[in-house]
């Protein structure tokens, strides 16, 4: 066995160029795969994060068709909303925000982001927080009667990401044309709207904008995880009364944050049934360009195989000669593959959490090595089937009379 392989690796070093090429036809694809693969699982590892962190025992009420909360002027939620939602069977607290636009200023660097207006008790700043997931990281979280103070987005701290320098606490920023101080920092959400919000106090923003700013988004949860669904239709219900709207006309829409992980997720398998189409793609045509190089190979070595066969080589011996020689091409191509698409992955992320996108940051399990290089292997031993079987079959004398 061991002469065989060396036999092998004699004749792929040999043939340098063709074995070069058909190592290249199988690395291009596993690269390409190994970095969407990793960029998915990324995606996916998000999401489950943010499931564990907000629970889906939450649910959200918003404006229908409108993008961000808050920003359409013709629609808002109000107290008698609020309360509707708090009061409805099996809801187990509530609490809303008001989201609109402002404009920032720093060290005479103006920005416009969003203004999250949250609700002063310490229930509803906490409800916000396990929403959206975040913690203060630096200095302290609001609280009832901070009037003229705010805390920041994770974005905030970080030299040009949002000013040319960072803010830090006890600074102060211009928000309308009002001055406020800083008072601490949320921890990073991973995505730059996100981490270049502003949060104050609702008094605050009602100053910013006017007495009947109506709330951007209620928020809730309920006690009975399981039973989210049903509460989730009295609450719907109750708002229709709320509001004197009629079932199929409502200018709102109550969703639980399971159903929005689930339509996140059937995004992500979008991008997921993609990388496969890919993966069968590259492996055609590394197989095409793998079996081209193992018929050549065959071509070149009848006489060789007629010496071998002569010699008392039996015919599995010969087809795993050049089942060894496909199979090692795509050892290396995979290994290759897999190690030009880590580093590709791996900086990506590094670069993609500089400018803010860290939610979007690839995540490497061990097992999409093994896969990856797997498909390769695979591939090459497949390929080289045909040509390893046709060899196999050679007769010693034809083969010996073979020009």
């Amino acid at each position: 066995m061991l002469e065989l392989i060396k036999y092998s690796l004699k004749n792929i070093i040999g043939r340098k160029t063709r074995s070069l090429l058909t190592i290249l036809s199988i690395f291009i694809g596993i690269a390409a795969i190994f970095i969407f693969a990793s960029f998915g699982i990324g995606l996916y590892a998000y999401v489950e994060s943010v499931a564990e962190t907000s629970g889906l025992d939450k649910f959200m009420v918003q404006a229908r068709g409108v993008g961000a909360p808050g920003l359409d002027d013709t629609f808002s939620l109000d107290s008698s909303d609020l309360r509707t939602v708090e009061r409805t069977i099996g809801v187990a607290e509530a609490t809303a925000w008001y989201v609109k636009s402002g404009q920032i200023e720093f060290r005479d660097t103006k920005k416009y982001v969003f203004l999250a207006g949250i609700l002063p008790e310490r229930k509803d700043i906490a409800l916000v927080e396990q929403v959206m997931g975040v913690e203060v990281i630096e200095g302290k979280q609001l609280k009832k009667g901070d009037l003229g103070k705010v805390v920041l987005g994770y974005n905030y701290q970080i030299p040009d990401r949002i000013f040319p320098e960072p803010v830090q606490v006890r600074d102060r920023i211009t928000i309308n044309g009002e001055r406020f101080e800083v008072i601490g920092f949320y921890a990073e959400v991973g995505n730059p709207s996100d981490d270049a919000n502003v949060y104050l106090i609702e008094g605050d923003m009602k100053r910013l904008f006017g007495g009947d700013v109506g709330y951007g988004a209620i928020m809730g949860s309920v006690f009975d995880a399981s039973e989210i669904d049903p509460v989730i239709a009295r609450v719907e219900k109750n708002l229709r009364s709320n509001r004197d709207l009629e079932e199929g006309k409502e200018d709102f829409f109550v969703q639980s944050f399971a159903d929005a992980i689930e339509m996140f997720k059937n995004v992500i398998n979008i991008v997921v049934g993609f990388i496969f189409v890919i993966v069968i793609i590259s492996a055609v045509v590394a197989s095409v360009n793998t079996a081209n190089t193992m018929v050549t190979s065959v071509l070149e070595r009848v006489r060789e195989i007629g010496v071998m066969k002569a010699m008392g080589a039996r015919n599995e011996a010969i087809r795993n000669i050049f089942l060894f020689e496909s199979g090692f091409l795509g050892l290396v191509a995979g290994v290759l593959g897999v190690l030009v698409g880590w580093g590709i992955s791996f900086i990506g992320g590094i670069i993609l959490d500089r400018l803010g996108w860290g939610f979007l940051s690839p995540v490497f399990y061990w097992w999409l090595h093994a896969f990856c290089i797997g498909i390769a292997v695979g591939v090459g031993a497949v390929s080289g089937m045909f040509p390893a079987v046709y060899a196999s079959r050679q007769k010693p004398v034809d083969a010996l009379r073979y020009e």
